[in-house]
C-alpha cells in the first residue's frame, strides 16, 4: 500500500521485551511537532491500526521557521528477542482509540500530581512544609500505597526523594539540629500525553541560615503502563552554581531514596533481592548491583518495588544503602561504611560550574522479582530497542 510516512523499524535485540517505550527522532513540520499518527506496517508494507503514540520536542527544536527535530514515543507491548516490528510516522492528527492519557495537576508552590487515566500514582510534593521535597504517596497494584512517611523511627524518611549527609558540610539528609534544605525554586510541565507525562522542577540547596550553595534540576516522567508495571524516571542532575561542591563519603545519602511501607519491610515478611541473587539486608547492605528490588505483601496483594541504575551513572553498578526496616537507597558515596576501609572513600567534587547528572528508574510491580521479570525491565531502560529508520 502506498502511503506518506517514514518507516521505522524496532529490533528487540537480544532481550524479550514487554510494555516497553521506543522513541524514534523524526523531522517534524514547523511549529507542529503535535501533528503526527503511528500505525502498525505489516509484512507486505500495509499499514495496519493506529498505535497511540506521543511526540515530543527535542530540547531548543521544533520552535522555528524551518521546523526542526522530535521525537515519537509509543509503547511496542511485546517483542520476543531478536524480532523486529515496523510502524510508519504519519504527518496527519490522528487518535488511536483507548490511548488514554497521563495528566500532571499541578498547584503552584505545592505539589504536581500525576494520574495515568485519571488515577493518582503519585504527587510530587515541594512546599516550604517539607525539608526537601518528595513523592508521595506511591500507589502501586490494587490501589496500595508502597512507600510511606516514617514518622517514628525516621522522620525524615519520606517516601520518595533524593538527600545527601554531607555537601560543602552541610547535613542535607537528616531533620535534625542544624540541617540544611532543599527549597523549590520552580516547576514547570513538559509534557501529557497517551505515553507519557514529565515535569522539571528546579530546587535550590541551601544550608541552615538560608545560603544557597547548590542547585539540582529534576525531571521525573511517569508512563501510561498496566498498574501491575507502573515505570517513573528520576533525572537528577547536580549543578554546582554557586561555589565548588564536595560531596562528602557518608553511608547517610541517597541520590535517590526510597521508604518502603511498614507492611513490605524485611523484617515484616518482606525480601531485599539484587541482580545477582543477593538476599536480604546481609547481602545487598553496601553492596554493588545494577538493580535492588524490594518486595512484599500488603493487604492482600504482593508487589514491590525496584531502582534501577542507568549504566552512566556515576560508579556504577551503584552500591545500596538498604535495611531491613523499610530505608531503600541508591548510595554511591559510603565506601568507607560499606567497606569498613578508611582509605577506600567515596567523596565527590565539582568545580563550580560543573554538573553531576543521575538517571533512575522506578519500577513498581505485582507480584515477586521473578513474576514481575524485574531482569528484563531493567534491560529494556538500560539497554532498549534499537529503533531506525528504514529506506523505502
Amino acid at each position: 500500500m502506498s502511503h506518506d510516512g517514514t518507516i521505522v523499524e524496532v529490533n528487540a535485540g537480544n532481550h524479550d521485551r514487554e510494555n516497553t517505550v521506543v522513541y524514534a527522532a523524526y523531522a517534524c513540520v514547523p511549529a507542529e511537532h503535535e501533528g503526527h499518527s503511528l500505525r502498525e506496517v505489516d509484512a507486505s508494507g500495509n499499514l495496519g491500526d493506529l498505535v497511540p503514540m506521543q511526540c515530543t520536542a527535542a530540547p531548543g527544536e521544533c520552535s522555528g521557521d524551518e521546523g526542526g527535530n522530535c521525537f515519537v514515543a509509543w509503547v511496542v507491548p511485546a517483542l520476543a528477542a531478536g524480532e523486529t516490528r515496523r510502524y510508519c510516522i504519519l504527518d496527519e492528527a490522528q487518535e488511536a482509540s483507548g490511548a488514554g492519557e497521563v495528566t500532571v495537576d499541578l498547584i503552584e508552590s505545592e505539589s504536581a500530581e500525576f494520574k495515568i487515566n485519571g488515577e493518582t500514582f503519585t504527587r510530587y510534593n515541594f512546599s516550604t512544609d517539607f525539608v526537601r521535597p518528595n513523592a508521595y504517596p506511591v500507589y502501586g497494584p490494587n490501589g496500595v500505597e508502597m512507600t510511606e512517611y516514617a514518622k517514628t523511627d525516621h522522620p525524615h524518611h519520606k517516601s520518595m526523594y533524593v538527600a545527601l549527609g554531607e555537601v560543602n558540610g552541610n547535613d542535607n539528609w537528616s531533620e535534625m539540629e542544624g540541617h540544611s534544605f532543599i527549597r523549590n525554586q520552580s516547576v514547570e510541565v513538559l509534557n501529557q500525553g497517551p505515553i507519557f507525562a514529565r515535569i522539571k522542577a528546579i530546587n535550590d540547596w541551601v544550608d541552615p541560615k538560608g545560603t544557597k550553595f547548590m542547585e539540582d534540576h529534576t525531571i521525573l516522567t511517569v508512563y501510561n503502563m498496566p498498574e501491575g508495571g507502573r515505570l517513573m524516571d528520576w533525572d537528577i542532575t547536580l549543578a554546582a552554581t554557586e561555589c565548588g561542591i564536595h560531596i562528602g563519603d557518608t553511608k547517610e545519602a541517597g541520590t535517590l531514596s526510597v521508604r518502603m511501607n511498614t507492611p513490605l519491610h524485611e523484617r515484616n515478611g518482606g525480601t531485599i533481592i539484587n541482580a545477582y541473587g543477593g538476599l536480604h539486608e546481609a547481602e545487598n547492605w553496601g553492596k554493588p548491583s545494577p538493580w535492588v528490588d524490594y518486595f512484599g505483601e500488603i493487604e492482600g496483594t504482593r508487589c514491590g518495588l525496584t531502582i534501577f541504575d542507568s549504566p552512566f551513572n556515576l560508579r556504577h553498578p551503584t552500591t545500596w544503602h538498604v535495611r531491613s526496616y523499610g530505608l531503600f537507597t541508591a548510595n554511591c558515596w559510603g565506601y568507607s561504611y560499606f567497606t569498613g576501609d578508611q582509605s577506600k572513600r567515596g567523596d565527590y567534587v565539582m568545580p563550580r560550574g560543573a554538573s553531576l547528572n543521575f538517571v533512575y528508574r522506578v519500577y513498581v510491580h505485582a507480584g515477586d522479582n521473578v513474576e514481575a521479570k524485574v531482569s528484563d525491565r531493567y534491560f529494556d531502560f538500560a539497554y532498549p530497542p534499537t529503533v531506525s529508520a528504514i529506506a523505502e
